[in-house]
């Protein structure tokens, strides 16, 4: 195996990235991996898309390596909690990383002070899942469709809120792009990953969150399907069967 480094693996999509320390990283025999506990770290609350794919991922882990992996939840700043603690960890391979794309590839554009450089610091290593952006809304809007929802925003400006997984994640990016496309302000809701925005809007308190696609949306699937919560669009490059009903945004 040559240099064991530590891996960090990018969700939305999901992929593996291992640390650019090369330098720091100890020589150890393939032979000899692992003989130890691996963390994986996961920079979302549980419950979430990250923290499901990051559980299905450890129990194959540690099958195939015949050691136990296991995960530690290190919510915060959209990932960046977590990349920052990854970075500053010993590079021998028993600390990995599981976030979303948005803490290596989105906050170190839109957050200042970012602790560690995702191209010095992070290599990318293989593409783990992808997934496909909805736009939910409460029953209480009655609107079904984003062109309801613009219409409504244009009569309403800045007052209807709009969750999203947090400051610089993909889903705060698709509420600015469609702000900024149909001319119009939300009033932007940042919560801490997806599990506590599912919370919300299923409480009713939360009126059009942006969310991601991943099993834990299978709850907020069903509940389109169910029609408790219109799906207003789906953002992807083709259609996905467990989200036909939901209408195609523009790309």
């Amino acid at each position: 195996m040559g240099k064991i480094r530590k891996f960090a693996v990018a969700a939305a999509a999901m992929a593996l990235v291992t640390a650019q320390l090369a330098g720091l990283a100890r020589p150890v025999r393939a032979q000899d991996y692992p003989s130890r506990p691996i963390r994986v770290l996961i920079a979302f609350p549980p419950g979430g898309p990250t923290d499901f794919v990051g559980r299905l991922l450890v129990d194959k882990m540690s099958a195939l390596l015949g050691q136990r992996v296991y995960i530690e939840n290190k919510p915060g700043a959209n990932g960046t909690v977590g990349a920052d603690i990854i970075a500053k960890a010993d590079p021998d391979g028993y600390s990995l990383f599981l976030t979303t794309a948005g803490a290596v590839t989105i906050s170190p554009h839109v957050m200042a002070n970012i602790p560690y450089d995702s191209l010095r610091d992070f290599v990318p290593v293989a593409e783990v899942v992808t997934n496909t952006t909805v736009l939910v809304v409460t029953p209480k809007m009655a609107i079904k469709t984003a062109k309801e929802l613009v219409a409504l925003a244009k009569q309403k400006p800045g007052a209807i809120t709009f969750g999203s997984t947090g400051i610089g994640s993909t889903t705060h990016l698709a509420q600015v792009l469609l702000a900024d496309a149909a001319g119009v302000s939300f009033l932007h809701v940042p919560y801490r990953g997806a599990a506590p925005m599912l919370t919300d809007l299923l409480g009713g308190q939360g009126k059009a969150p942006h969310a991601s696609r991943n099993r834990p949306m299978e709850s907020g699937l069903s509940q389109i399907a169910a029609s408790r919560h219109p799906a207003g669009e789906a953002a992807g490059s083709h259609r996905k069967p467990a989200g036909a009903s939901a209408g195609e945004g523009p790309r």
